[in-house]
C-alpha cells in the first residue's frame, strides 16, 4: 500500500514538473509535443454551443516562457457549415502549422468555426481565445498573431479592425476584403497594427486579386491622406489558391521578431462598436457583445440596448491629447484615456481637446495605482481622463 501511494505522488510530481514551463492552467491546454483540442467557448455564451479548438505546443519550448503564438483560421465555404466539416478543414492545415511551430518555436491554435463559418461571431471568438492563451499559457502577451487562409482570412478582412489592439499583426491569405468594407475607417486601422497579405497571382478566385489591388490602391491613397507610412504589406506572388507556406513562414517570422503590439503609441485611428446582443447565422445563436475599446480610448456609459459605432482621431502632442469624433456619440455618454507614462509626463498637467476645443484639464497629480485588464496583461496604465461628451 505504501509503494502505491509513493508511486502515485512520484507521478504526481513528476506530471506536475513536466507542466512547469510553457503552460500556466491545465484546464484547457495540457498536452505537449503533439496536436490535440478541447471543447470551448467564451464564457459570454449562454447556449450550450462549443468550438473545438486545436492546438500544438512543441516539446522544444515546453520549459521556454515569453514564447510568441499564433491563431489561425482554417478555409473552406459551404463543407464548412456544420461542425464535422469543420473539423475535417482544421485538419488540412495542421501538418503544416505543426511544422511552423516547430520551426519557428512557437504555439499555434487552430479554432474551428463548427458550422459558424467565419461571419459576425469572428471578432468575439478570436479575441477571447487569444485571451485564454494570454491566460493559461506562458506566451509573450505582446506577440500574438492572427492569420487565416481562404475563408478564415475573409473572416480576417471583416474583423479585424474591431480586435486590432488584441493581436501583434494580421496576415490573411488568398482572400480578398468586400469592396464594400474598403472605408477609410475600416482600412486605416494598419495605421496601428501590421497587416500583410498574401496574394497568389493565378488564385481561381478572381475577385480576390481584384479586391487586393483595391484595397492596395485605397491604402496608399491613405497614406497620402494622413501623410504617413501605413504598416500595410499586399503581397502579390507567383501562385494559386493554396499558399505558399516559405513565404507563409518568413513573414510571421518576421512579424513575431519584429512587431511587437504597443498599446502605447500615440497616435490613434480608431473605431469602437457598443452593443449587446444574440445573433443568430446557421441556425446556431451566440452572444455578440461590444469591442468598446480600442487601444487606450474606451467607450463608457452606454446603453447597450441599441447598437453604436464612434469611429475617432486621437492624437498625444507633448502634454495635449487631441480628440476627433466623426460624430458625437448618443449612446455612450464618457469616453475614457487611458494615460501611461510611456505616453506623456503624469507628473504635469495634461490638456484634452474634443474636436479642437479645450474641454478637460487634468491637473498634476501623484499616481499611485496601476490600472490593469484581467483578461490582458499586457493592458498596464498608471491613471486616466474621462471626457465627457
Amino acid at each position: 500500500m505504501l509503494k502505491f501511494i509513493f508511486l502515485l505522488v512520484f507521478l504526481s510530481t513528476l506530471l506536475n514538473l513536466s507542466f512547469a514551463g510553457i503552460i500556466k492552467d491545465q484546464t484547457y491546454f495540457n498536452t505537449i509535443g503533439s496536436v490535440t483540442s478541447f471543447s470551448w467557448a467564451p464564457e459570454r455564451y449562454q447556449n450550450d454551443f462549443r468550438y473545438d479548438i486545436f492546438y500544438y505546443i512543441p516539446e522544444s519550448i515546453k520549459e521556454e516562457k515569453n514564447v510568441p503564438a499564433l491563431i489561425f483560421n482554417h478555409g473552406g465555404g459551404s463543407s464548412t457549415m456544420n461542425r464535422e466539416g469543420s473539423i475535417r478543414a482544421v485538419n488540412l492545415y495542421i501538418k503544416d502549422l505543426k511544422r511552423l511551430a516547430d520551426e519557428l518555436k512557437m504555439i499555434v491554435v487552430l479554432p474551428s468555426a463548427n458550422g459558424l463559418n467565419w461571419g459576425g461571431h469572428t471578432r468575439g471568438l478570436v479575441r477571447d481565445l487569444a485571451r485564454l492563451v494570454r491566460k493559461d499559457l506562458e506566451v509573450d502577451v505582446n506577440r500574438i498573431g492572427l492569420s487565416g487562409h481562404s475563408m478564415g482570412g475573409m473572416g480576417i478582412t471583416r474583423s479585424y479592425l474591431w480586435v486590432a489592439d488584441e493581436f501583434s499583426f494580421f496576415l490573411p491569405m488568398a482572400a480578398g476584403m468586400d469592396v464594400n468594407h474598403q472605408t477609410e475607417e475600416h482600412l486605416n486601422k494598419v495605421f496601428n497594427v501590421p497587416y500583410i497579405h498574401l496574394q497568389g497571382k493565378a488564385d481561381h478566385f478572381e475577385i480576390f486579386i481584384t479586391r487586393c489591388e483595391e484595397q492596395l490602391r485605397r491604402t496608399k491613397e491613405l497614406e497620402l491622406k494622413y501623410n504617413q507610412f501605413s504598416m500595410f504589406d499586399m503581397v502579390f506572388y507567383e501562385g494559386s489558391h493554396n499558399y505558399n507556406y516559405e513565404l507563409f513562414k518568413s513573414k510571421v517570422n518576421r512579424m513575431m521578431g519584429a512587431f511587437p503590439r504597443d498599446l502605447f503609441q500615440k497616435e490613434l485611428w480608431g473605431s469602437l462598436h457598443t452593443v449587446k446582443s444574440v445573433n443568430t447565422e446557421n441556425g446556431i445563436a451566440y452572444d455578440y457583445e461590444s469591442e468598446a475599446r480600442y487601444f487606450w480610448v474606451e467607450a463608457r456609459e452606454t446603453d447597450l440596448s441599441v447598437s453604436e459605432r464612434i469611429d475617432f482621431h486621437a492624437k498625444i502632442d507633448g502634454q495635449k491629447i487631441f480628440i476627433d469624433l466623426k460624430e458625437i456619440p448618443k449612446q455612450s455618454r464618457v469616453l475614457r484615456l487611458y494615460l501611461s507614462s510611456k505616453m506623456m509626463d503624469l507628473s504635469q498637467s495634461i490638456e484634452v481637446y474634443l474636436n479642437g476645443s479645450l474641454i478637460e484639464t487634468r491637473l498634476p497629480r501623484e499616481v499611485t495605482n496601476l490600472i490593469s485588464d484581467p483578461h490582458d496583461p499586457g493592458f498596464v496604465f498608471e491613471d486616466f481622463v474621462d471626457l465627457k461628451i
